[in-house]
C-alpha cells in the first residue's frame, strides 16, 4: 500500500485479479506465504503446498459449519429432509477435503 498509494481496498482487488485472470492468462500460479506475501512461484512444490494450505482452511470452516450448525439441527430434528441431505453430501466432501489437505510425507 504505501508503495502503490493504493488503498487496502484496491490492493486487494488487484490481488483478487491477479489470482483469478492474470495467473490462469500466464498459467503461472500465485501462491501466498507469512514470510513472502503473495508471489509468483514456477515450483509445482510451491503450488501443492499452497493448494492443500487453501484445502485445510475450507477444510475448517466446513467442520465448523457442521459441528456448530448442522449436527445440532439435526439432533433437534432428526427427521429434516433438508439436514439430512446436507449432511449426506457434505459428509463425502468433508472426506475429500480431509484426504486433499494432509501434508505430504518427507
Amino acid at each position: 500500500m504505501v508503495a502503490t498509494r493504493l488503498t487496502r481496498s484496491q490492493v486487494a482487488r488487484g490481488v483478487r485479479h491477479l489470482r483469478d485472470v492474470g495467473a490462469a492468462e500466464h498459467l503461472t500460479p500465485i501462491i501466498w506465504r507469512r514470510k513472502d506475501g503473495y508471489m509468483f512461484s514456477e515450483d509445482p512444490a510451491d503450488w501443492i503446498e499452497y493448494e492443500k494450505k487453501q484445502l485445510a482452511q475450507i477444510l475448517g470452516r466446513l467442520t465448523r459449519m457442521i459441528t456448530g450448525t448442522l449436527d445440532p439441527h439435526l439432533a433437534r430434528y432428526p427427521d429434516d429432509e433438508w439436514a439430512r441431505l446436507v449432511t449426506d453430501q457434505l459428509t463425502g466432501v468433508r472426506s475429500t477435503l480431509a484426504q486433499l489437505s494432509k501434508p505430504s510425507r518427507s
